[in-house]
């Protein structure tokens, strides 16, 4: 049985988060909304903050305090997939799984936000403050995005099993803390970056929204897909960190999660393989249409 998690002897991390857990839900479904919204109002909130105070690299500096502000929500999602998989019958797949969505509705809540904050920003301070992304991704903020930009096959899954593979170090490293950092730079890197790519459209005949619709659905499968793998990667390097360190070898109990790693290591290269196709194959289709 799926109960509501107790986290009444844990840490909230915020006021926030104290505030979201007066409104008590029953439902899955409803407690990763919640999620959804807690990751929004915080990520807003840290990058406003960060902006009001004129720190430097505002950007790069809000993705890690949001990030920061959910890791306590993190290790309670965490915690509760300890106890499920230690204390109820059958296999830890659908305990798992339910981990995965929730982790993918803190990075929901947090990719929304960096999406609005790019919208309701100045040209000119999106650069400002996010011009390490200009960098990484090489975008130009007044170009159509191009159907080439995607059409790399093999170049697109080594670069992403390269990420993968540094975002579980990170996690097997730090865990929650990684794994949050990484979710919260992909959050916002895509966010913006897709705010960037949707001023672009000028030159198409489209109206702005029509254009940013296109955008969105040209990124948004193999965005997702990747988001996913990351989050997988990440949740199997906490799990093998944690195994190692509190069972010796022979502990039947050490032998259960590295089963488990196994398990989800495999699922995300999957996804990062299917992110790699989608990637290389949906904006392809959705752009030349434009």
């Amino acid at each position: 049985m799926n109960k509501p998690p107790n986290y009444a002897n844990e840490e909230p991390g915020s006021i926030v988060a104290v505030l979201m857990d007066l409104l008590p839900v029953e439902s899955k479904l409803f407690r990763d909304l919640r999620l959804s919204i807690e990751a929004f109002i915080l990520t807003m909130l840290s990058m406003y903050a960060i902006r009001l105070i004129g720190v430097p690299g505002a950007g790069l500096v809000g993705i890690v305090l949001s990030s920061a502000t959910m890791t306590p929500r993190l290790n309670q999602i965490l915690s509760m997939n300890r106890e499920r998989i230690w204390s109820e019958e059958g296999n830890g797949r659908r305990v798992n799984f339910d981990s995965i969505i929730s982790g993918l509705s803190i990075f929901s809540g947090m990719f929304i936000a960096f999406i609005l904050i790019g919208i309701m920003s100045s040209k000119a301070d999106l650069v400002k403050d996010f011009d390490f992304i200009l960098t990484q991704t090489r975008v130009d903020p007044g170009a159509v995005l191009s159907p080439e930009r995607f059409a790399h096959g093999i170049q697109i899954f080594q670069h992403n099993l390269s990420v993968l593979i540094t975002l579980a170090a990170l996690s097997f490293i730090y865990r929650s803390l990684g794994t949050m950092f990484a979710l919260g730079w992909n959050a916002g890197v895509w966010g913006v970056t897709i705010v960037l790519f949707m001023g672009g459209g000028g030159e198409t005949g489209l109206s702005p929204f029509i254009y940013g619709v296109m955008v969105l659905i040209a990124i948004l499968p193999h965005l997702l897909t990747e988001a996913a793998c990351y989050l997988v990667g990440a949740l199997a390097a906490i799990f093998l960190s944690r195994g190692i360190s509190l069972y010796s070898i022979g502990d039947t109990r050490l032998n259960r999660v590295l089963a488990a790693v196994s398990v989800l290591a495999l699922l995300s290269i999957a996804l990062l393989a299917s992110g790699a196709v989608l990637e290389h194959h949906v904006p392809r289709l959705v752009l030349e249409l434009i």
